[in-house]
């Protein structure tokens, strides 16, 4: 499966107990990466803003973003030879496409600076595209190195045409010492799950065939959604903060306050003042009491009966 196309992604977090169960049970039904069949470490280096803008727009569902990052491939031993991208991870409406770059290893920290680093090999139109596209989230939108991130993937593939990709991710932890990515460096100090589970990510561009519908089925196991890139702020940078950085897009009612003598609505405009303020409506005031016309008759009769004291 091309890493390159538009696809869906679905993630489940394992217990450590079921970890190595499911992989066992994906490597019976597809094919390990060639050379990789022990797996392999990822290093990453995430970008972000100082609001923390690609965060939250996760946080909001916002439908359309993206994300710049630095990634790391290979061996300490050698037998997957070390390699270097930078990327932008862009979701939209649900769906996910990666667009990549190969370059070249000792300049990839050129980018912290914001300096592209040079391309490995002959740029392509399309490799040019996406250098412009990470020199405008860096450079203009204000994207820098937040984490660090690193894990131990195994992979099983469906081939060049296949349409399926499901990777483990085993023991992510984080760092927030911005240091030199070098290929399979162990120093992250920071775990982001209990030790021993795994993070399995389904990649596809068609239906999800029936035989892994069945393994999910079969352990009762539901898709959730898990970014190691939040989780690594949730845990560790939010952790003792008094507050969270501000959200770059506070929602319409949080500009209305109860102490607000002037209260605006999403747009700015001024709300009328609640009915609590209006003045009560005027009392009407009850005609005044005569007695009715019995108290009238009563008093003609008495002036007939009575002439003089009627005058």
């Amino acid at each position: 499966m091309d890493a390159n196309q538009n696809r869906r992604e679905f993630k489940f977090v394992l217990p450590p107990q079921l970890a190595g169960v499911l992989r066992a049970r994906v490597g019976e039904m597809m094919v390990a990466d060639r050379g990789a069949e022990d797996g392999y470490a990822v290093l990453s280096e995430y970008f972000d803003t100082d609001e923390r803008t690609s965060y939250w727009q996760k946080q909001l569902g916002v439908p359309n973003r993206r994300r710049v990052r630095s990634r790391v491939y290979g061996r300490a031993d050698g037998a997957i030879p070390a390699s270097a991208f930078i990327e932008v991870k862009h979701k939209l409406d649900g769906v996910t496409v990666k667009r990549r770059v190969s370059v070249e290893l000792d300049e990839l920290g050129h980018l912290s600076t914001g300096k592209l680093p040079n391309h490995k090999g002959i740029p392509t139109s399309i490799d040019q595209r996406v250098m412009a596209e990470i020199d405008d989230l860096v450079n203009t939108r204000g994207s820098k190195p937040v984490v660090q991130i690193r894990y131990h993937r195994y992979a099983f593939d469906s081939g060049p045409e296949g349409t399926i990709r499901i990777t483990f991710d085993i023991d992510p932890r984080c760092r927030f010492r911005l240091v030199p990515l070098t290929p399979d460096d162990p120093d992250f100090e920071l775990p982001l799950l209990e030790p021993g589970s795994a993070i399995m990510e389904v990649k596809t561009i068609g239906p999800v065939p029936f035989w892994f519908r069945n393994l999910i089925g079969e352990y009762k196991l539901v898709p959730r959604g898990f970014s190691k890139y939040t989780a690594a702020l949730e845990m560790y940078e939010f952790k003792g903060m008094t507050g969270k950085p501000p959200r770059p897009n506070p929602a319409p009612t949080e500009r209305i306050s109860r102490g607000n003598p002037n209260p605006v609505d999403e747009k700015g405009r001024p709300l009328p003042p609640s009915t609590s303020a209006l003045p009560r409506r005027a009392r009407i005031p009850e005609p005044a009491k005569t007695g009715g016309i019995f108290r009238l008759l009563a008093l003609k009769c008495l002036a007939l009966l009575h002439p003089a004291k009627a005058r």
